[in-house]
């Protein structure tokens, strides 16, 4: 790993910015573990490889001169130094994030970005570890900025629209959506974060469109057809909902609100004994699916009101009696 050296006229001045950068920020969410992990770790494995993004290392910087208009996210973010070592800071961050050293790794890649402020992968480097270190406002600046630099990144635009639609925000997702359908067109994961964007902008057809496009890059890819059959429901295309949910549900990883949009279009097509089963399914796997729970105890006893009259009929025609024409369940208690 690359020696941090610091020259006695500038130990004050780093020792101030390295205590800045390190304070916690209380309103944001814990370290991001998942797709977002996943994510930092190809980007670090890529990198590795590649010796890290091409820059040319720039004379010794005039540090009488701020790093950016004043006030801008460059200026808060670069950390001013006498040592410009572009690849050394930024091969140093990655080591320090694979040993988990997240606040030293994201002070090395403060260091890069003075040498070269117009590094989108630095940018979005920086980005990924304060996420990791649960500063997700810092990091969706930076990763912000990466695609400012360089409109085609990938990982970026991805994290970008996961990010808008995590938060509610669909319209500010789209046109990331729309961007990697553009740049990754044969990657099923574009075409199901815009069916995403879709559905959230009600936009049900363009969202059934983008989910069959997404299917068919990735015919394995079960978020797919859920978001597919979710859509389906939303204009009545029920036939359809359930052709894509009952395939969701013999998918992996099956989620317990797959099987309850399942067994809302089952009732729909009045498949009531079919959407008990699958709501029972949903509940069994998720005891706390509030959802699942109350649909099931509902069609339990539409069921019971079933079952009961359709025994009423086969008794009434073993005795040779006219059959009921109100339900002989109606008189029945029910908890």
């Amino acid at each position: 790993m690359a020696a941090l050296v610091v020259r006695p006229g500038c130990l004050a001045l780093l020792a101030v910015t390295l205590f800045a950068a390190c304070e916690p920020t209380q309103d944001l969410p814990p370290a991001a573990s998942g797709p977002d992990a996943q994510a930092m770790a190809a980007l670090m494995a890529d990198a590795v490889v590649s010796g890290g993004p091409p820059q040319t290392e720039s004379s010794t910087p005039d540090l009488s001169l701020p790093a950016g208009e004043p006030g801008s996210l460059l200026a808060q973010e670069s950390i001013p130094h006498h040592d410009p070592r572009f690849h050394d800071h930024y091969q140093e961050a990655l080591i320090l994030v694979d040993q988990g050293d997240a606040g030293q790794a994201i002070d090395a890649l403060r260091m890069a970005l003075f040498d070269a402020p117009d590094s989108a992968a630095t940018w979005y480097a920086l980005g990924e570890a304060y996420v990791g270190a649960g500063r997700r406002t810092q990091g969706v600046a930076c990763i912000t900025e990466a695609v400012v630099h360089e409109p085609r990144h990938i990982e970026a635009r991805r994290f970008l629209a996961r990010h808008w639609l995590d938060q509610g925000e669909p319209a500010l997702a789209r046109p990331h959506a729309d961007k990697l359908v553009a740049i990754a067109r044969d990657d099923f994961r574009s075409h199901y974060l815009r069916s995403r964007v879709f559905a959230g902008l009600s936009m049900w057809e363009e969202a059934i469109a983008a989910g069959r496009r997404s299917i068919s890059l990735n015919p394995e890819f079960v978020y797919a057809y859920n978001n597919v059959g979710f859509a389906a429901l939303q204009v009545g295309r029920d036939v359809l909902a359930v052709q894509y949910l009952e395939a969701a549900s013999e998918l992996s990883p099956i989620e317990p609100y797959m099987l309850n949009n399942l067994g809302i279009a089952y009732e729909r097509m009045e498949r009531n004994g079919d959407a008990l089963a699958v709501w029972s399914r949903a509940a069994a796997l998720d005891p706390s699916y509030v959802k699942a729970a109350a649909n099931r105890d509902r069609m339990q006893i539409l069921v019971d009101v079933e079952v009961a009259d359709e025994v009423a009929r086969i008794l009434a025609a073993r005795r040779g009696a006219p059959e009921p024409t109100e339900s002989v369940a109606s008189g029945i208690l029910t908890p």
